[in-house]
């Protein structure tokens, strides 16, 4: 069989076991329980689909959906923005614009791949094959971890494998590939189209440019070490220092407006330094990236002597160092490491294969044995989720129903104070504004978090829950029955009229008196 034909395949099956469990999951629903759209991480999943609400809306200025403190907001999180235009343009649900892009942006991120391990390994279709091979379907060791009782990050840290970006959204997918194509040098790529990938990736996924300016760094520093004094003469006829300034020009652009923007704006600063993301610990680390990642120590000296293994060796060390500078968003800079751990492990093969009488189908095999589980673990994981209709990723339908109240009775502008995990739901499914709903898209979110507590469950009294509720602008409350059985004449003691009920929900409208 040709590498071609092995490629074409795997891309296939790729697309296959990212779309089915979904496909099967909305199938899966009844008349009880509605599919929420996302089988991992339903939380950032929700938070997405808000800021698609806003373009949906026709705005292009993103504020924080999960707050009811007012903000000018700024220009960004633009790609999800855009893709509620489209959603609006289209007549399509957000849901399905967003995972009809998902695939799309899978699609791409297997081609990028393709090209960018051929780029690695010149003329070798077999490596290149075997990289690529490594990069979509593999995964960490985590599998073993989950006998001993532990949740590794290869199971969740969607951004740092190709197979878990493609399974979870399309903006992973979309920004890992543009990192391929700024990183990996290919045939008919100009230097300033860097400019374009750099604005692009910056829209896509900011953190990313910082790796790659990083990477273009080395590799020009690498290049202008080899002409020694001569070096400053190669300067304007250098490559590598062309893209560096094109790319860093554009990126940098894009980071500066967006680091800017949420400085000057007071709502958006504290929403910044609450939203933190540290990395996973040391052990966590290694058992989600091997054994990829000891296959790459072990390759490390053959990948140096080849000028791409040079450039993909810049890319690990760089992702691995930011990861550990300690600052709020540490685990953003793992976006991609897989890939280029894919390639140094090929490397680590050969070096293998060279020092012991071994097969080069035998390697592959035992390695497919420990990379493949933990995506199938994955996969089988949300089937298992859809078929039980487990309530962490399905609404009921009695909530779907008050939420799609919400959307036909309300204003745009209208805050609404709920219960339960409906302060997720209901900015993502109606475009309205929640007092508490997203622990970092929150502003002072444990604050709100335990207002709403002490609302539902009956730790205020009257007169303190009406002063909160004006000073908050409170338009009306979403309340999931069974949390507390004397809201309903709490309600009537404040004269909030009852404007819609079910079996499961009750909406009160509040009004000043």
């Amino acid at each position: 069989m040709t590498e071609k034909r092995v490629v074409l395949i795997i891309s296939c099956l790729v697309i296959v076991l990212i779309t089915i469990p979904y496909v099967y999951a909305f199938q899966a629903g009844s008349a009880e329980f509605d599919f929420g759209g996302f089988l991992i991480n339903p939380t950032d999943g929700h938070s997405y689909l808000a800021k698609m609400q806003l373009g949906f809306q026709g705005d292009w200025k993103f504020a924080l959906p999960y707050t009811a403190e007012p903000g000018e907001g700024a220009y960004l999180f633009l790609f999800y923005i855009s893709l509620g235009h489209l959603a609006r343009i289209a007549n399509l649900s957000l849901i399905a614009v967003f995972h009809i892009v998902r695939v799309i942006s899978a699609i791409f991120l297997l081609w990028t791949l393709n090209i960018g391990f051929k780029g690695i390994f010149i003329n070798k279709p077999k490596l290149q094959t075997l990289g690529f091979a490594i990069a979509v379907l593999g995964s960490g060791v985590g599998w073993l971890a989950v006998v001993f009782g532990k949740f590794t990050s290869d199971f969740w840290v969607a951004e740092a494998y190709p197979f878990l970006s493609m399974y979870t959204n399309p903006h992973f997918s979309l920004g890992l590939g543009l990192m391929i194509l700024a990183i990996i040098p290919g045939p008919g790529r100009q230097s300033r189209g860097y400019a374009m990938l750099g604005i692009a990736l910056g829209i896509v996924q900011p953190f990313a440019v910082v790796i790659v300016i990083l990477v273009l760094s080395i590799q020009a520093a690498i290049e202008l070490l080899k002409y020694g004094d001569k070096a400053s003469d190669r300067i304007k006829e250098s490559k590598p220092i062309k893209k560096l300034l094109f790319f860093g020009v554009g990126g940098g652009f894009v980071l500066l407006y967006q680091y800017s923007s949420i400085l000057a704006d007071p709502v958006l600063s504290v929403w910044n330094q609450q939203n933190i993301t540290e990395s996973p610990d040391l052990l966590d680390l290694v058992i989600s990236l091997s054994p990829c990642l000891i296959l790459a120590i072990l390759g490390a000296v053959k990948g140096w002597k080849n000028q791409q293994g040079r450039l993909i060796i810049g890319w690990v060390a760089v992702s691995l160092i930011l990861i550990f500078i300690p600052w709020n968003l540490q685990r953003r800079f793992l976006t991609g490491i897989y890939v280029p751990l894919a390639g140094l492990s090929v490397f680590g093969i050969e070096a293998i294969i060279e020092k012991i009488s071994i097969r080069f189908r035998t390697v592959a095999i035992v390695l497919a044995c420990l990379i493949l589980p933990t995506n199938i673990i994955v996969v089988m994981s949300g089937i298992q989720a859809a078929s039980c209709q487990d309530q962490q990723i399905y609404i009921s339908t009695a909530i779907a129903e008050g939420i799609d109240w919400i959307s036909g009775n309300s204003e745009q502008e209208a805050i609404v104070l709920a219960s339960g995990n409906n302060g997720l739901f209901i900015p993502s499914m109606t475009g309205r504004k929640t007092i508490y709903g997203h622990p970092f898209e929150t502003i002072d979110a444990e604050r709100e978090k335990n207002f709403v507590e002490k609302f539902f469950l009956g730790g205020l009294s009257a007169e303190m829950s009406h002063l909160q509720l004006a000073l908050k602008g409170v338009d009306y409350i979403f309340y999931e029955i069974g949390l507390n059985q004397d809201l309903a004449s709490r309600m009537k003691e404040m004269g909030y009229p009852l404007v819609f009920s079910n079996d499961k929900v009750e909406i009160y409208m509040v009004t000043q008196q």
